[in-house]
């Protein structure tokens, strides 16, 4: 059967040929894709050429999977035409399952959400009803591109994907013909860097794990796991990560303006929240603590979410805050930027000791 090509100009997608097995060898070589994907380890240049045999041998079978090769038709000077591969692997009613990977010189300029684009408008022109994406969980490059295209997360099913590391999370989304593949179904939030006297806003760096520390707040002033510690680190930070990439809340690190030290975490969440709210959280360090970094970092979240969304805040109306009764150190802060505490839910958080405290609400208004 003859592989049929698929093009916007940018991308091409064709048949794979002898002449890209040296460029599919590098790519399934890679650190990225050797993380991420479920590619045969090693992985030299025969199993290579059985990849470009099921290829083929697909092709050949109506009804079979489908397997392109994304050519960069626009490439710089001295990149290989092989960008990467994606297919398409129908399920039955109307049902089929997409996966892509790039080749490490390609990535970062957009040609898997072209090539997945072309791949779901050739589904629907045949009558396919749904496109279903699925990523080992923590994969968000490759969620970026399925976002960027209009897919729509679901879920994340444990323990789903058998991995060379062992079973592995996977995430799922999906979408359908009456979607809009140009457009993200959901925002992605960033956390903008803003800056003032003695702290800083920025986003989290793998190598914040090192400033962490232990925390040591009670276990009702906060919920579980909100502190990071070096040890928890690498799954708060996916988390968090995670929860932007699906709109949900802002996550900064608070950072030591003189050396960009790591100090806590601020939050803006709008997940459950009315449209034009937010709820704000924060966390400091025990060894940042009383320098006013809370404070500083507060007041500029505050001015982030005020600020318009053409002018690249959030647009919000409203934040709201909540603390507990013997937090008297988060009160002080929430007051100094303007927060008013407008009601109490009583004996609402269990202490350790088996005592319940009252939970105090805030809020500020933009207007106010």
């Amino acid at each position: 059967m003859t592989v049929t090509e698929l093009t916007d100009g940018v991308v091409l997608l064709r048949a794979h040929t002898e002449a890209d097995l040296p460029a599919i060898v590098e790519q399934c070589t890679d650190p990225e894709s050797l993380r991420w994907t479920t590619v045969p380890r090693p992985y030299d240049a025969g199993a290579a050429e059985a990849f470009l045999a099921l290829t083929r041998q697909e092709w050949s079978i109506p009804g079979r999977g489908r397997w392109w090769a994304i050519e960069w038709l626009e490439r710089p000077t001295g990149a290989s035409a092989f960008a990467g591969t994606i297919d398409l692997r129908p399920r039955g009613g109307g049902s089929a399952e997409v996966g892509f990977g790039l080749h490490p010189q390609a990535r970062g300029h957009g040609l898997a959400a072209r090539a997945l684009r072309l791949v779901c408008r050739w589904w629907w022109e045949r009558g396919g009803q749904r496109v279903t994406w699925m990523a080992l969980a923590g994969n968000l490059a490759s969620w970026r591109v399925a976002w960027a295209c209009g897919f729509v997360r679901h879920t994340s099913l444990p323990a789903h994907i058998p991995h060379p590391d062992g079973l592995a999370d996977a995430w799922l989304a999906s979408l359908g013909p009456q979607d809009d593949l140009d457009r993200p179904a959901s925002p992605w939030l960033e956390p903008v860097a803003r800056a003032s006297g003695a702290v800083r806003l920025r986003a989290w760096r793998d190598e914040d794990a090192a400033s962490c520390e232990p925390g040591d707040s009670p276990s009702h002033f906060m919920p579980p796991g909100a502190e990071p510690t070096p040890a928890t680190f690498d799954g708060w930070v996916l988390r968090r990560r995670d929860r932007m990439s699906l709109g949900q809340s802002v996550h900064w690190c608070i950072a030591d303006a003189a050396d960009d030290r790591a100090c806590g975490d601020l939050c803006l969440i709008l997940e459950g929240q009315q449209p034009g709210t937010a709820e704000v959280g924060y966390v400091v360090f025990p060894s940042a603590r009383g320098r006013g970094l809370a404070s500083g970092a507060l007041r500029l979240a505050i001015e982030h979410a005020w600020r318009d969304g053409s002018d690249g805040g959030l647009g919000l109306r409203r934040l709201g805050a909540r603390t507990v009764t013997d937090n008297d150190t988060s009160a002080r802060v929430l007051r100094r930027a303007g927060f008013v505490e407008w009601g109490r839910e009583p004996e609402s958080c269990a202490r350790d000791d088996g005592s319940h405290d009252d939970l105090r609400h805030w809020v500020l208004l933009r207007d106010d």
